[in-house]
């Protein structure tokens, strides 16, 4: 089923279950949050340890909200494909990427922020056909958010389109100066890794004079969803990252796209053996674990188009300063 031949009419009916079931969910999602209901005691809350990391976790109310969503989904789509973080994360993520439409669904994203009490933590399902993203829902219950899109047919908060900050308050950044950068340090704490993590962030920040980008601000929220959510709304120009998987943005990524934003793929150049002029951004991947997302950039006065120009060179710009860090892609890519 190409995305093309995708009804809007299907697109919708996809996007009104995700909505239906979000909002299903939340009411779990805040009790365990809050260590109310159902997870009030510590042995129904159960956080515990994940991937042999001691740094990540996995919360009942992870496998509750995911198992949910899933039973309801193969009662009203039996035939179609079904990836969540928990259940792909125990089977070491031995899925297989097909065209037919598949449904991603991480239940917490921003588990550490959850269990710390840190509200930036919600609930993402996303629909990609034909391997790609189609229909986003991400849910911040504690915030009370809701963020909604489907292909072509926009992208929404609580029901307002998005972007929420629109021009002439949008500004039009003309380089990583004027930018704010929305990242995580990730779950893989290896040396060589969270190395090339801190030497990326400090070739963005550093001031030109000393080879940076003098990046104008860096933030980290805990979660690649909620990041997702901060540039679609205009409030952040970019996010970027190496190693989240396709359940932590497919839902974001259809989000920002129709809030006119743009994605690209998030390999970096620094320390690459690739020429000058062959140094391009090239097209996001869901399932390589790798992305580069630009908030909607208005056009120049009187240049039609340059907003689509200025995402992509800033795109260059920022992967001109960071470090490819090498992850298997998802589904038996």
């Amino acid at each position: 089923m190409p995305v093309q031949n995708t009804s809007s009419e299907a697109l919708q009916a996809y996007l009104d279950t995700a909505v239906a079931l979000a909002r299903e969910v939340g009411p779990a999602f805040k009790d365990g949050f809050w260590r109310t209901g159902q997870f009030a005691s510590n042995s129904d809350y159960a956080a515990e340890g994940k991937l042999g990391n001691e740094a990540d976790c996995v919360t009942a109310v992870d496998r509750y909200i995911e198992q949910t969503i899933f039973a309801r989904l193969r009662t009203i789509y039996p035939k179609h494909r079904f990836v969540g973080e928990e259940t792909t994360a125990e089977d070491g993520n031995g899925y297989e990427v097909t065209d037919d439409p598949t449904w991603i669904v991480d239940p917490v994203d921003g588990t550490n922020n959850f269990v710390h009490h840190f509200p930036f933590t919600g609930i993402s399902i996303g629909v990609a056909i034909n391997r790609e993203p189609v229909v986003g829902v991400v849910y911040l219950p504690v915030l009370d958010e809701l963020y909604t899109a489907a292909r072509g047919l926009g992208a929404h908060l609580n029901g307002k389109p998005l972007p929420v900050v629109r021009p002439p308050a949008l500004t039009t950044p003309t380089s990583l100066s004027q930018c704010s950068l929305v990242t995580e340090h990730g779950s893989d704490r290896s040396a060589a890794v969270i190395k090339s993590r801190l030497d990326s962030f400090t070739r963005l920040l550093l001031d030109k004079e000393h080879g940076g980008a003098c990046l104008q601000n860096l933030r980290v929220t805990g979660s690649a969803t909620s990041d997702l959510t901060l540039v679609a709304k205009g409030v952040a120009e970019m996010y970027w990252e190496c190693g989240p998987h396709a359940w932590d943005f497919a839902a974001g990524v259809v989000i920002l796209l129709e809030a006119g934003g743009a994605v690209f793929d998030g390999a970096g150049w620094w320390g690459v053996d690739i020429p000058e002029c062959d140094k391009s951004p090239q097209p996001f991947n869901l399932w390589n674990r790798k992305i580069l997302a630009i908030r909607h950039v208005p056009d120049l006065p009187g240049k039609p188009g340059s907003g689509r120009e200025l995402q992509r060179r800033l795109a260059g710009e920022l992967l001109g300063h960071v470090q490819d860090i090498p992850y298997s892609p998802d589904g038996g890519h």
